[in-house]
């Protein structure tokens, strides 16, 4: 029964990271790291995974570059 839970959270965290993919590759990713405009579709493939286990700390991150953005 607790396995069963682990697991449940663990997909529905897993699964928040891969919504969030496309959003932060359209909107976010470029407001964490300008040196990403230009890279190419291999770059996306490759840190995907990354992203999704680690939408979180990306998500942080985001919004911390968009409120220093606003004060500029």
């Amino acid at each position: 029964m607790i396995i069963s839970v682990i697991l449940i959270i663990a997909l529905i965290y897993l699964l928040i990271g891969v919504l969030f993919v496309p959003f932060f590759y359209i909107k976010g990713i470029r407001h964490i790291d300008e040196t990403v405009k230009g890279s190419s579709i291999g770059f996306y493939i490759i840190i995907s995974p990354g992203v999704i286990v680690f939408w979180p700390v990306l998500l942080r991150k985001w919004r911390k570059a968009l409120k220093e953005q606003a004060y500029e």
